[in-house]
């Protein structure tokens, strides 16, 4: 008892002392006081095991003050329980306050990384929507002319690592000046720029190899290699302009992960590109294709020549159209035929899974005006298309609308539009680019035709 007392008392004593200095009890302290006091203030037990020892009842105080032992002892537990979840709280606390913090950091990081364009109070979250409008000037072009021809060769670097989107993509058998071969960036902002070229970069006989790859400096540009001439080019970022050639013994070339340098074999002698320039490496020899393939492979490197493809004599004719009295149900989306897409995350290239054709439905029509017949053309057409991207790929709706206007004509070939052709798809900006190809009346006597490449941001 003297134990039990001597503890009470620190306690009572510790408790006065606080409330003298006007020195506020912790919440664990007041938990402690206020369950205290409950299981005491309602203990019929410990009640009458004090009056019978004040009344030296010393037989039916026992039995009562053993009672009151094991209540107390389940008053210590449950406080011991109620002092340990309490001591949890301050840690608590500042876990919350970090987690806190760093959800707003990201969260303010993330808008900040956000290219400019997707700030746009019309872009929306989610399930990217497209509409593919003549009149839509919101979108990016890339070119307009009366060609009917649309992309045949593609390739495309989404990197990651930079935040950066770079494609290319040629008419094939037609490129010219109305149909030029074109390079286009975006950059980490949004901004779109350009570079064409209106001749072919490389014979389409199927000897030239076209590649894309990430510079040291972490810009993308083009490769091609000559199999006649045994050469390579390098170009600069973003440009048909070239930065080097190089002489190779066979078409293999490595680039390291880290370093972005590139590697090939000239006169069995190991070459280094920075970039700007090739070095020979004397020390390094190899006397046959195969024990370079199988140094790069061991020393981790790169295969940049599996990244190519082969231009082919060929080109996709754009021009097939819908309009006035067809009644198609469905318009066919179409890619180009000769296309490989690729990812740079985490330092490595990843091949990005193909999307080939699909089709929108048809959505609306409207009657041409002015019209002895009333002919309908079709207005639009609208459906949920697959986009390449990363990993799994990303849903989008798409609608193509073709040019409204009062102008008389009884023709299928003017007042409709023709089939859409998805070029390539920036997963890191939301960025589609398009081929479309329209036929219309610009005014009462004459008729349009222009044909139009454009990057729409979602």
């Amino acid at each position: 008892m003297a134990t039990i007392n001597n503890a009470i008392q620190e306690m009572v004593d510790h408790l006065v002392t606080k409330m003298r200095s006007n020195e506020k009890l912790s919440a664990e302290e007041q938990t402690l006081v206020s369950n205290a006091i409950q299981k005491l203030s309602s203990s019929a037990n410990l009640e009458a095991a004090l009056v019978a020892v004040a009344e030296e009842h010393l037989d039916d105080a026992t039995d009562t003050i053993n009672n009151a032992s094991d209540l107390v002892k389940e008053l210590q537990a449950e406080l011991l329980e109620q002092s340990a979840h309490l001591s949890l709280l301050p840690g608590l606390e500042a876990k919350f306050n970090e987690i806190t913090a760093n959800l707003v950091a990201n969260v303010e990081q993330s808008l900040s990384n956000l290219p400019d364009r997707l700030i746009d109070p019309t872009y929306r979250l989610g399930e990217p929507e497209f509409r593919l409008d003549y009149y839509d000037n919101t979108a990016a072009e890339i070119a307009s002319g009366s060609q009917a021809y649309g992309a045949c060769h593609m390739l495309s670097i989404a990197n990651y690592d930079m935040g950066t989107f770079c494609v290319y993509y040629d008419a094939g058998s037609q490129v010219s000046s109305v149909n030029p071969a074109a390079i286009v960036t975006i950059d980490t902002n949004g901004d779109v720029a350009k570079a064409t070229k209106n001749t072919a970069l490389v014979p389409s006989d199927g000897s030239a190899q076209i590649g894309m790859f990430v510079l040291p400096d972490n810009n993308t540009t083009l490769f091609s290699y000559t199999a006649s001439s045994k050469q390579l080019t390098t170009y600069k970022a973003g440009s048909f302009t070239v930065e080097s050639l190089q002489e190779l013994d066979y078409f293999k070339l490595y680039q390291d992960k880290d370093s972005k340098k590139l590697y090939s074999v000239d006169a069995g002698i190991l070459h280094e590109f920075d970039g700007v320039n090739w070095v020979q490496k004397v020390a390094q020899t190899f006397v046959s294709e195969s024990a370079f393939e199988s140094w790069a492979i061991s020393s981790g490197l790169l295969p940049l020549h599996t990244q190519a493809i082969t231009p082919a004599n060929t080109n996709n004719i754009i021009n097939s159209r819908t309009g006035m009295s067809e009644s198609r149900s469905a318009l066919p989306v179409t890619r180009p035929t000769y296309c490989k897409e690729l990812a740079l995350k985490d330092k490595d290239y990843h091949e990005v899974e193909g999307i080939g054709q699909q089709h929108l439905v048809r959505y609306s029509e409207a009657t041409v005006a002015q019209q002895t017949t009333s002919q309908l053309f079709t207005r639009s057409f609208k459906g949920r298309v697959q986009l390449p991207a990363l990993g799994n790929t990303i849903r989008a709706t798409l609608e193509s609308v073709s040019p409204s206007n009062n102008y008389r004509s009884t023709s299928d070939s003017y007042q409709g539009h023709a089939y859409p052709q998805i070029i390539a798809y920036s997963p890191i900006h939301n960025a589609l680019f398009i081929y479309q190809y329209f036929r219309f009346y610009e005014n009462g006597s004459t008729t349009k035709t222009d044909s139009l490449s454009r990057v729409y941001f979602a």
